[in-house]
């Protein structure tokens, strides 16, 4: 047995998130599923990162201990060839028994896609939220500049977490939360890095900050909410089909490979790691 490094990538818009849940499909039941197929005593995985139902991925990466005799990019190959369109194993590397892909990550980095246009995209609907409202990026950036820090995040958190845990078990680190858009105002991204995410926090912050940008709400309602901290004080999500989990950062990653990704937009040049 040895312990390997996956990345992965998926469009999860038929997937119900990345975690097992009986009857349901999932990424991890996918990828485990294969894992026994080439490997029958393989191990359960286990993921850096959960995407609910309809998030997207670039760069997820799991770690799992396999009875694999054969090269890391046989592995690979192997599991490529079993895949689903919907999944694609992007690198597999040895590493070291004690890697634990979700303890060891010290940031994970999520994007969120939004386009401006009256009529629909046609072959981009999956993977942003499309609007009509005009989106002033200056007043987003702004709202941006505010999460930063680290805070706690209840007011951002799904699933009842601001009612059901303490303040400091909902406080994260965000060392970055960019908004960025085109020159003509059509398109536009928010790219958020944490030590650690709470259940839809990202959905959350991109609905507040268009808030912002639409003119509804002052740059400083951001403060307000983050203050509050009680989900109850903030209207929906923005939808699920506009994220994707961009990024894993490990503390041996190699820092000029990091920089060439971040450039990257969604769907270019995932053919390695």
């Amino acid at each position: 047995m040895r312990r390997v490094r996956i990345t992965l990538g998926y469009d999860g818009t038929e997937f119900f998130g990345s975690q097992s849940q009986p009857g349901r499909r999932t990424v991890q039941s996918e990828l485990e599923r294969n894992l026994q197929r080439l490997s029958p005593q393989t191990d359960r995985t286990v993921f850096a990162g959960r995407t609910d139902r309809g998030v997207h991925a670039v760069g997820q990466v799991v770690s799992v201990d396999v009875a694999w005799r054969q090269s890391d990019e046989a592995l690979r190959d192997a599991l490529n060839s079993l895949a689903p369109p919907d999944l694609s194993v992007i690198a597999v590397a040895s590493v070291a028994d004690t890697f634990h892909a979700r303890y060891d990550a010290i940031s994970r980095e999520y994007r969120y896609r939004i386009v401006v246009s009256d009529v629909p995209p046609v072959l981009e609907r999956r993977y942003l939220w499309w609007r009509r409202a005009s989106i002033d990026a200056a007043r987003c950036a702004s709202a941006c500049g505010r999460i930063v820090g680290e805070h706690a995040f209840g007011t951002f958190a799904g699933s009842g977490r601001s009612q059901s845990h303490s303040a400091q078990e909902l406080v994260r680190r965000v060392s970055h939360c960019d908004w960025i858009a085109s020159d003509d105002g059509k398109r536009h991204e928010l790219r958020v890095v944490a030590n650690g995410f709470l259940p839809q926090m990202v959905r959350n912050i991109v609905g507040a900050v268009v808030e912002v940008g639409t003119g509804r709400q002052e740059p400083g309602w951001i403060d307000e909410l983050i203050a509050a901290n009680d989900r109850r004080v903030l209207g929906d999500a923005s939808p699920s089909q506009g994220l994707a989990l961009w990024r894993v950062r490990y503390q041996d990653d190699d820092e000029r490979r990091d920089a060439e990704f971040a450039r990257r937009w969604p769907g270019e040049g995932y053919g390695e790691e």
